[in-house]
């Protein structure tokens, strides 16, 4: 039976994969953009000491709250 039957042909193996070269990272970028989101970083009492309307009073002052009824 093996006069009817060929060997099965292997394909060739495939093209080896050339890896990306690293990337060139701008620091100067990467610390501007750092410096930027230290800058727009809010902590707890900021947003706690700040109520919904600021007229007149700086971020981040205390003040009294006024009842409704007086």
């Amino acid at each position: 039976m093996s006069g009817v039957f060929s060997k099965p042909k292997m394909p060739p193996p495939p093209k080896p994969i050339e890896m990306p070269s690293t990337p060139v990272v701008d620091q100067m970028q990467v610390d501007r953009d750092r410096s930027d989101m230290m800058k727009r970083r809010r902590g707890r009492a900021a947003t706690v000491l700040t109520g919904g309307s600021s007229e007149g009073v700086a971020p981040g002052a205390v003040a009294t709250k006024a009842l409704l009824g007086q």
